[in-house]
């Protein structure tokens, strides 16, 4: 690249970044894509990085060569390496400075580039690992220098913090290795510099300079304190680290002036108005605060740094210091609610500035909720704070501190009064505000504020449900009367009805003993509770048009309802005259007409709010909670008994109305949509339940419970008859999907042989002549919907599930062909659905359109394939090539799927592991008449599989490698003169190197994670380890002293010895005794092996 191209480009970054159109923008991005695409541009765009001054082509560069480089690293030669990681430090060096002048935007794309240089070269020899060494110059430089120094770390400790995806346990193990090596030094020179910032020794006379420099080591000690130290890879959605892991060697931590100076600093910073660095200060603080209990050699140097934290605390609360801004505020609320979560009780109060810390706690709370408008998700942890201190308020009794019972119920009170005022402004949409999220239009928000209050309430249980219905007549008596607006009525009905339903969930471990005054026992307190929601559910119900949120709040006061009291043993549960006084309280006769207050609401629900999603999903899911049968519930004296609740219902006139009448179009949810098809499924496994309950082998009930499904299928089957082409109208569409749902509902009911029997002699009602059965609808079918998911998912789905034999419930007798056509069945399913599916090239939602149907398809199959109801052996021995053409097409729909896409969509393609184990399992000889190189493709998708944090499809893999290797040995030990063809194939397998080297790459695979302690069950791991360590002998050999070479020089003998001791006693074979002595070598050489890291 010249100097006149150089500046054509530079244009081309000023137009991409500042375009002054969309056109002009559009035209830059066409023409500098092709540079971050192809890896023959990395070093134009070295030199551009090298030779510009422009600070838009200078992010250009930097960021195009960070994608290149991540995703063609292989293909990086070593000295390229090398040269671009010297090059990128002596950049910085150089120009860094003068680039914080200028261009101060241009600084951290750089550094993140040589940030990932490092770390995927981290694990390429110690040449890559001597980052303290050169970043060390950086800090013994210019103030910008240091800076840049600490910018450069803060951006590593992120960049090889280990995350989820490709590659990822190669970027675990360096960032362990990163941790154990670099990562002390680092975190040491943070804390020093700080210190020496506190103590003045460190003194900058340009003050923007310094804010930079306390703004970058903060960031970076944060960085270090939150490092994933254990390479768990947490989920990141939340902000909350609930233990520090770090090394025992980080004595510094236990210093208790730690605290003091991160609070000194935030005072500093507050002081100076460096907000983002007041921030930090208190986000290391948090951190400190999460430390593990282990860390800590004697309790006292945690006592002191508890000490020291409250005092800090204490003295912010007093003086309200930085919590004017909003971040301050919450990373506030963020340390107290973790200083409280990390110690108990007691601990808290043995310290002497319990009493002041507790009493400013108590008035932020109060002051906070008072303007609840402002962070309310920050009031989210002061409320964990005290809901978290009710058990041991509990459990202490008079031990405890006589003011916070008090304390506590002030703030039960005011967040119920909080709740009401967000109710009144929510209802409101014209003032409105955008500032805060409404709990009553966020579910995961809602259950964390019912939560909180659920434990506040069980305080000063009989005070707080009397202040709530206090309120709960209030605004009845002024909705009635129309003095407040219906919106104001509906969303603060709305809201008293959820925190009914708290407090009735939560009451079961309530304070029994009341030390103020005698109130009524809690049943009583809950019946008058209950006794106004149903009156209210009896005048909504007459509303023509409901409000969604009321009737959701409905549903999980009903729900908490039942955990409580719903059970045919609920007379033992919550005891014989606590029944009855509920009972009467709700002027009801007993507790089945409890519960027919439950399944009428259930009942009304279905037929005339099926137009609001969300009501239909949570009802059904109710429904169902209460024909499940068996729950534990505890009683007020802490035993356990089981209550059986499906029993009860089928003793009720609105369920006995609703199994009479199920398809009838009054449940309008049955035929509102095809987006409704998942609640069908629902909605028929629950009446399954409770039909099979009932009918016991009473075939003619079950034809009558079926008579709905049987006429659409009959109308489906005669149409396909009379004309299959017609059959691709959308009027067959909907039947069939619905038939679909409807019958994988049933399906999944069938929990014994007695119904499923039922179930099959209703598919299968012509064994004679198969073809002519019920059953054949569904391939049938498939053959003309193929290309429409809309259909293929739910039918292959259902299929799935009546081919699965999960409880031993598929039990056909000796004589009968059922196993067979069963899987037949299946078989035809699968061809027909494969051989379209595997023709299609063009899709518009490759997730939708192929892969969901790929995964449903291995599932079924699988699912035939470990039944256990079909004899294999007999396709072969008769000419029935129906497994044969089934198993190699369900091998081309795995090989369909690239390697990224299972990693990208695992949760729709487990399905494919499984079926892997089970082919390799007992159909060996079908899988090795693959060609070798896609055998070795499915080989390298097993290998990834291993990596998996799915622990089921590691197994999995363990289990399939494990299969093919012992194929292997057999093959090669067979008698030399019995050359059989299958001989032939692994033989050819294993002559060619390239074939070879996957298998060999997953013996290495398999030793690093047992080095590592990466893998959780060291007897799976070991089964397939020693059958590959026996088939690669001499490449064992090298891997040995490769990883031997890896230590550093005093520890290279003793792990030379621990692989001797490894196959000591091990035998050239791979019989069960042979397996099980390597696999307790193994363990021993993991526990041991694991010491030297």
């Amino acid at each position: 690249m010249d100097p006149s191209q150089l500046s054509q480009l530079e244009a081309l970054c000023h137009a991409f970044y500042n375009a002054s159109s969309e056109a002009e923008r559009a035209q830059a991005h066409q023409t500098l894509l092709p540079l971050v695409q192809n890896p023959q541009c990395m070093p134009q765009l070295q030199y551009v990085l090298a030779h510009t001054s422009n600070p838009h082509a200078l992010i250009f560069s930097a960021t195009g060569l960070m994608k290149l480089i991540t995703t063609n690293w292989t293909s990086v030669s070593d000295q390229q390496k090398e040269e671009m990681r010297n090059f990128l430090f002596d950049y910085l060096a150089k120009n860094g400075p003068d680039l914080y002048r200028s261009a101060p935007m241009g600084v951290s794309p750089v550094v993140r580039l040589l940030c990932r240089v490092i770390k995927l070269a981290w694990l390429e020899g110690p040449q890559f690992q001597n980052v303290t060494e050169r970043v060390g110059q950086f800090l013994q430089s210019s103030p910008l220098h240091w800076v840049l120094g600490l910018e450069i770390y803060t951006d590593l400790t992120t960049d090889m913090q280990p995350s989820i995806g490709t590659a990822m346990s190669r970027y675990r193990r360096t960032a362990l290795s990163f941790r154990d090596t670099a990562l002390p030094a680092i975190f040491t020179m943070g804390m020093q510099t700080l210190q020496q910032v506190a103590t003045g020794q460190i003194a900058i006379a340009d003050k923007s300079e310094e804010r930079k420099l306390m703004k970058q080591v903060l960031q970076l000690s944060c960085n270090c304190l939150s490092f994933d130290f254990m390479g768990t890879m947490p989920d990141d959605t939340s902000d909350e680290q609930n233990t520090v892991m770090v090394p025992h060697s980080w004595v510094m931590l236990r210093d208790e002036g730690i605290p003091k100076l991160f609070f000194d600093l935030f005072t500093r910073s507050t002081s100076a108005q460096w907000i983002e660095c007041a921030q930090l200060c208190l986000q290391c603080l948090v951190l400190l605060a999460a430390l593990r209990r282990s860390f800590f050699q004697k309790e006292e140097d945690r006592g002191k740094l508890l000490a020291s934290m409250m005092q800090g605390t204490t003295t912010v609360l007093a003086s309200k210091m930085g919590l004017q801004d909003h971040q301050c505020y919450h990373e506030l609320c963020r340390l107290l609610g973790k200083i409280n979560a990390t110690h108990q009780l007691n601990e808290l109060c043995s310290t002497e500035q319990f009493q002041v810390w507790i009493e400013q706690v108590y008035s932020f709370t109060m002051d906070s909720l008072r303007h609840w408008e402002v962070m309310p998700n920050s009031k989210h942890y002061l409320l964990g704070f005290w809901a978290a201190l009710v058990n041991p308020v509990i459990m202490m009794q008079d031990k405890a501190p006589k003011a916070l019972e008090t304390f506590i119920q002030q703030i039960t009170l005011a967040y119920v009064e909080s709740r009401l005022f967000m109710a009144e402004r929510s209802a409101d949409s014209a003032n409105f505000s955008a500032d805060w999220d409404d709990p009553l239009l966020d579910e995961v928000l809602r259950a964390e504020q019912l939560e909180v209050l659920s434990n506040l309430g069980r305080c000063r249980y009989q005070d707080t449900a009397q202040h709530i219905m206090k309120h709960f007549e209030e605004v009845s008596r002024l909705g009635q009367a129309g003095q407040i607006p219906q919106p104001v009525f509906e969303k603060k009905m709305t809201w008293l009805v959820y925190m009914m339903g708290a407090l009735v969930g939560g009451h079961a471990s309530a304070k029994s003993t009341r030390s103020d005054t005698d109130g009524a026992p809690t049943h009583i307190v809950n019946g008058e509770i209950a006794g106004r929601v149903f009156r209210l559910i009896n005048l909504t119900d007459q509303q023509a048009t409901p409000s969604e949120g009321l009737e959701l709040a409905y549903l999980y006061f009903l729900e908490q309802f039942r955990k409580v009291y719903i059970g045919e043993h609920a007379k033992q549960v919550v005891q014989m005259q606590v029944s009855e006084r509920l009972a009467t309280a709700l002027g009801l006769e007993d507790e089945n007409a409890m519960l027919g207050l439950l399944i009428n609401k259930i009942g009304k629900n279905l037929q005339h709010r099926y137009s609001l999603e969300a009501v239909v999903k949570k009802t059904l899911a109710l429904f169902h909670e209460l024909a499940g049968g068996v729950n534990i519930v505890h009683t007020v004296d802490r035993s356990p008994h089981l209550i059986v609740s499906g029993r009860l219902l089928l003793k009720n006139d609105m369920v006995k109305y609703i199994l009479g009448n199920h398809a009838s179009p009054e449940f309008g949810f049955l035929t509102f949509g095809l987006q409704y098809g998942k609640y069908r499924t629902m909605y028929y496994h629950t009446l399954g339940k409770l039909l099979f309950m009932d009918i016991r082998e009473k075939k003619d009930a079950f034809e009558k419970f079926m008579a709905p499904q049987a006429q659409v299928l009959n109308g489906l089957f005669h149409q396909l008859n009379q004309n299959a082409q017609m059959f691709r109208q959308e009027t067959y569409k909907g039947p069939l999907i619905g038939l679909c749902r409807d019958l994988r509902g049933i399906a999944q009911a069938c929990n014994g042989s007695d119904p499923y029997g039922m179930l099959f002699d209703w598919l299968v009602d012509n064994p004679k002549s198969p073809q002519n059965s019920r059953i054949t609808l569904f391939a049938r079918a498939l053959d003309i919907w193929w290309d429409d998911p809309e259909v293929t998912t739910p039918l292959l789905k259902f299929m799935s599930e009546f081919v699965h034999n999960k409880g031993q419930r598929i039990n056909f007798e000796q004589s009968s062909p059922g196993g067979i056509l069963l899987f037949r069945e299946a078989s035809s399913i699968l061809v027909t659905y494969g051989t379209r599916i595997l023709q299609k090239t063009q899709f518009r939602d490759l997730y939708v359109e192929k892969y969901k149907g790929i995964g449903a398809s291995l599932d079924m199959f699988s699912h035939a394939l470990a039944g256990n109801y079909t004899n294999f052996g007999v396709f072969e021995l008769y000419s029935d090539n129906s497994l044969a053409k089934s198993m190699a097409l369900a091998l081309q729909m795995c090989l369909a799927v690239p390697l990224q896409e299972i990693n990208a969509y695992l949760k729709a393609l487990k399905p494919y592991y499984y079926f892997l184990d089970l082919a390799t399992r007992n159909h060996m000889n079908k899988v090795v008449e693959l060609d070798p190189p896609l055998l070795a493709t499915l080989i390298h998708s097993i290998e990834e599989g291993l990596l998996s944090f799915e622990s089921g499809v590691s197994m999995q893999c363990c289990s399939s490698v494990d299969h093919i290797i012992s194929y292997f040995h057999q093959q090669l030990n067979e008698k030399a003169n019995a050359n059989t063809p299958e001989q032939e194939r692994v033989r050819n397998f294993l002559s060619q190197g390239n074939q070879c080297a996957c298998l060999q790459k997953i013996l290495t695979l398999m030793l690093q994670l047992v080095m590592n302690g990466e893998f959780t069950s060291t007897w799976s791991i070991s089964r397939p380890l020693l059958g590959l360590v026996l088939l690669f002998e001499q490449y064992f050999v090298q891997l040995k002293e490769q990883l031997v070479m890896t230590q550093i020089e005093e520890k290279r003998g003793k792990l030379r010895g621990l692989f001797d001791e490894l196959m000591s006693g091990v035998e050239n074979n791979l019989t069960t005794k042979n397996k099980d002595h390597f696999t307790r070598n193994l363990y021993q050489f993991a526990q041991v092996v694991r010491t030297l890291s």
